[in-house]
């Protein structure tokens, strides 16, 4: 028995509509494959800027010793000719990777950022005050709650234990983040500030920071001679007393396609070829490397 038109033609539209829904699934599904693809070329362009940006740290580490050496070897050598040892100099190199990839370095000693466990609670309070935005109420406590913290414990082990501290807050962090770090380098060398934070507050903490020394507040702990303020220096720090040797490597490194990662890689003077922390990797679409 034949089946009548009006049944024909429901058949035909179920069967179209069908056709329909497979064909959304399966443009969605080559839409969300694309998206992962895509995810998955990013992890992979960053995983190797970041390799390539350890490996180029460590040639400009490599670099800078050899520029060192030759300006011992070369006394009229003229700027950067210091001796071996004393290389705390900035030194800034670009390394090109196959045609694709451009890395750029850019050495400078660890003591221009601020150390948690050995920064003065004057300068502690000036970079939560004047990068951290904090009020100076807030700044001073904060300070001061930063030398109880690594008085009270063996000391900072990361810069995230800051949010560990009564009074943190996540956007004071996020201001400082990239100006702390948790080695013993000493007292905060202003010379040695990245550019942005020097041509800015560069005066401000300059002048603060001899204005507190000059007070008696939170004066900085002298290195070399062994003085009673030395000996409570070791005792807060049991871990170790500073090494103003450390050294941080600020990388850039730009793919073809014009992404660019940065980070900043922490480096050890205790041997060569040992990374001791390299902070997390921040990505930008459209910059590209300086020359």
């Amino acid at each position: 028995m034949s089946s009548s038109p009006q049944q024909q033609g429901f058949a035909i539209a179920l069967l179209l509509w069908m056709i329909a829904g497979m064909s959304l699934m399966v443009a969605a599904v080559i839409h969300f494959a694309h998206a992962d693809v895509a995810m998955a070329e990013l992890r992979l362009d960053e995983a190797r800027a970041q390799a390539l940006g350890r490996g180029a740290a460590l040639l400009a580490v490599r670099d800078k010793t050899m520029v060192s050496q030759k300006a011992t070897l070369e006394p009229a050598g003229g700027e950067g000719s210091r001796a071996q040892g004393e290389g705390n100099h900035r030194f800034t190199k670009t390394y090109e990777f196959g045609g694709e990839w451009r890395t750029r370095v850019q050495l400078r000693p660890a003591a221009g950022f601020v150390s948690l466990n050995n920064a003065s609670d004057v300068e502690l309070s000036l970079l939560f005050k004047h990068v951290g935005k904090a009020t100076e109420t807030v700044a001073t406590d904060l300070a001061a709650a930063v030398v109880r913290y690594r008085e009270n414990f063996p000391g900072f082990r990361y810069p995230e234990e800051l949010l560990a501290i009564d009074g943190a807050s996540r956007d004071v962090y996020d201001r400082v983040r990239n100006m702390i770090h948790p080695y013993r380098t000493g007292a905060l060398s202003l010379a040695d500030l990245p550019e942005e934070i020097r041509e800015t507050f560069g005066d401000v903490f300059e002048e603060e920071i001899a204005s507190g020394e000059a007070s008696g507040a939170g004066g900085r702990v002298a290195e070399g001679r062994l003085t009673f303020e030395v000996i409570a220096e070791r005792k807060r720090n049991p871990g170790g007393t500073s090494d103003r040797r450390i050294q941080v490597a600020e990388v850039s490194t730009a793919s073809a396609s014009g992404g660019t990662v940065k980070q900043k890689i922490w480096l050890s003077p205790k041997a060569p070829g040992v990374i001791m922390r390299a902070d997390a990797p921040r990505r930008y679409s459209s910059d590209r490397v300086e020359q």
